[in-house]
């Protein structure tokens, strides 16, 4: 998920992109969730829809974690 998060933030990611750091200030905005979620639904062959996406509260990288996880599980 980190290389993920680093690869769609390109240049302006930070140095280190560590579970606890907050989306916001790392520079991730609802359109770079949007494309986190679908390079990791290519990468796992899961199927997160988008209202789950802007339903759920996504503050910290580890939350973006643990929705992947929860649709990994069911897989």
């Amino acid at each position: 998920m980190c290389e993920i998060i680093a690869a769609v933030l390109g240049s302006a990611a930070p140095a280190e992109v560590k579970s606890d750091d907050e989306l916001r200030e790392i520079g991730i905005d609802s359109l770079a969730i949007l494309e986190i979620v679908v390079r990791v639904e290519k990468e796992c062959g899961i199927t997160i829809g988008d209202s789950e996406v802007f339903e759920a509260a996504l503050r910290r990288v580890d939350d973006l974690v643990k929705l992947v996880q929860s649709h990994v599980e069911n897989s």
